[in-house]
Formats: structure tokens, C-alpha cells, sequence
């Protein structure tokens, strides 16, 4: 019959020779088997409820795993570690960094830990047997601790490789986007700067404009919402905050075609003929003036700020 050690021998091998006491349970052991296996110096304590095979050396990856294990199934490396453990160049493996659900509490001397809100709207890849913030959500924490030079680099890194793309960055900004979230900020100048504009879809065009106002405190507007009157079909406005009333349309280079004109122009009107206010930006507006175009959009929201501005 397999003992005890036997059966967590793989879990060992897998984990740079650490098991939590979560794993422990799961193999069918108890506390009296840890506590015996501390006290014949067996095992060792990496971590409160973490445990390592004694007189081997602790590794940066045992260090950067230890206190992952020891804070939950959430918990994963992320910032500058998860960057080093992505091969993304320029971030060596120092300081173990990781991100946890605010409220896990772990602190710990020589560890950088980060506690995250939004830690459910994304999943860990496993590197190095460590759970690690996928490619896209580590460049969005970059922006916190990184240059833009840096930054830069990340992203060209990953899109050469495969890693990421523009439009992969931009769905990852716009899910992540809030007031005060750090990362947002750089990540949505990087993309500004850098993306060519023929990389830039109308779709990922949106999201970016709904990313900045939500940046900047706005509420989410409808994306694609369909005006009606009666049972009469108006027209799909890009964005709208339906209870104001109020469209927003994001013009690319299709719009400055005269065809394309002329078909928006009657919708146009039936929009502002049936109460509707209409907004319309391009991507060089967007691009150049960011905060003229929140601050539109807050007044078309807000009738007040309008009349006191």
C-alpha cells in the first residue's frame, strides 16, 4: 500500500518539491502526518500551510510558487515575475511579484504582492509549473511599473512571437478599464501611439473609446444599439446612452467615402429628428484630443455640465 509520501511524490516533483496542506488533504493526509514530518525535519515549512522537502535548495521559481499556493486557487505570479516567466525581454527573475484577491492578506518580507479586484476576469497560464498572468493582462500591469519604452518592447516581443496582437490588447483594456485601475492609462496611450492605423478595426476602435470613458469615470454605453421608431428600423448607432438619448459614432476612413456619406446623412437626420443627440468622432480626434472627447461625452450625459461649462 503507497504511503503517504509516495502518493504526494508527483505533486512534489511538479510543484519545485512544495505541497500545500490543501494538497496534502486531497492525498488522504492529516495534520498529525504534516506535524510529524515537520518535527522529524522531513519536510520544512516554506509557508504558512506550504511545505517543502528538506536539504533542497529553495529556487527563485519555489520562492515565487510558495506563497501562490499559500494564498489560493487565485493567486498567481503577475507584474515583472510574470513577465520573466513569459520570456518577455528586459525582466530578469528578481523580486517574487504576484497578484491575489484583495482580502487574501499575505504579506511577506522579500515578496511584492499586489492585491487585484479583478483577478476573476482572467485565467492563469501555467509556466514553469507556476500559475502566471497570460500575455495580455501581464502588459496591462507592466503599465503600472513600466516605461514606455519597456512597454513598447513587451508588446512588439509578444506580437512577433504570436503572443498578442493589437486587437488582443484592446479586448484586454477594455475589459479591465476603470477609474484609478493602474495600467490602463499607458496601455491606452501605448496602443494610441503605436497601432497602425490600418491594424485598427472599427470594433477595436470602440472598445478603445469605451475603455477611455470608463478610464474617466463615464458609465458604459450600449455598444451597437438599435434605434427604432415603432416598428420602424432607424439605425445602429456605434454607442448610445439610450436614456439621454444620446449617439456617439465613431468615423473611420469608410466614412469620408461620398457613398458612405450619403448614406449616413438621412440616418443622421432621422436620429436627430426623432430627439437623439448625435456625437461623432474620428480616430485622429480620439488619438489627439482623448480628453475633449470625454468631456463631450460627459455633457452629452449630463445636460448640467453643458449648461455650467
Amino acid at each position: 500500500m503507497p504511503t503517504l509520501d509516495d502518493l504526494l511524490l508527483p505533486t512534489f516533483a511538479a510543484q519545485h518539491w512544495l505541497v500545500s496542506e490543501r494538497d496534502v488533504t486531497e492525498a488522504g493526509g492529516t495534520r498529525r502526518q504534516i506535524d510529524h514530518r515537520l518535527a522529524s525535519g522531513r519536510w520544512d515549512r516554506a509557508e504558512v500551510g506550504v511545505y517543502r522537502l528538506a536539504g533542497l535548495p529553495l529556487t527563485w521559481p519555489a520562492r515565487v510558487l510558495a506563497p501562490i499556493l499559500a494564498a489560493g486557487p487565485r493567486a498567481m505570479a503577475s507584474h515583472a515575475c510574470a513577465a520573466a516567466l513569459l520570456g518577455i525581454p528586459g525582466f530578469g527573475r528578481g523580486t517574487p511579484e504576484i497578484s491575489i484577491e484583495r482580502g487574501s492578506g499575505v504579506r511577506r518580507p522579500r515578496l511584492i504582492v499586489h492585491s487585484s479586484t479583478d483577478l476573476a476576469r482572467t485565467s492563469a497560464v501555467v509556466r514553469e509549473g507556476i500559475p502566471t498572468t497570460p500575455f495580455d493582462r501581464t502588459i496591462l500591469d507592466l503599465g503600472r511599473v513600466a516605461t514606455p519604452v519597456q512597454l513598447l518592447r513587451a508588446v512588439e516581443h509578444g506580437r512577433r512571437h504570436g503572443h498578442t496582437s493589437w486587437s488582443d490588447l484592446t479586448a484586454t483594456l477594455r475589459a479591465h478599464a476603470r477609474r484609478g485601475r493602474p495600467g490602463v492609462a499607458a496601455l491606452r496611450q501605448l496602443i494610441a501611439a503605436h497601432a497602425h492605423r490600418s491594424e485598427i478595426s472599427d470594433s477595436d476602435f470602440e472598445l478603445l473609446v469605451i475603455a477611455l470613458l470608463l478610464e474617466h469615470g463615464l458609465p458604459e454605453p450600449v455598444l451597437h444599439h438599435r434605434v427604432m421608431d415603432g416598428e420602424r428600423f432607424v439605425a445602429e448607432v456605434d454607442l448610445a446612452y439610450v436614456e439621454a438619448k444620446g449617439a456617439i459614432e465613431l468615423d473611420g476612413a469608410v466614412h469620408l467615402l461620398p457613398e458612405v456619406r450619403e448614406r449616413d446623412l438621412p440616418r443622421q437626420n432621422d436620429l436627430i429628428l426623432l430627439g437623439w443627440t448625435l456625437l461623432r468622432f474620428t480616430w485622429k480626434r480620439y488619438v489627439q484630443r482623448p480628453l475633449a472627447l470625454v468631456d463631450e461625452v460627459r455633457a452629452l450625459i449630463d445636460p448640467d455640465v453643458a449648461a455650467s461649462g
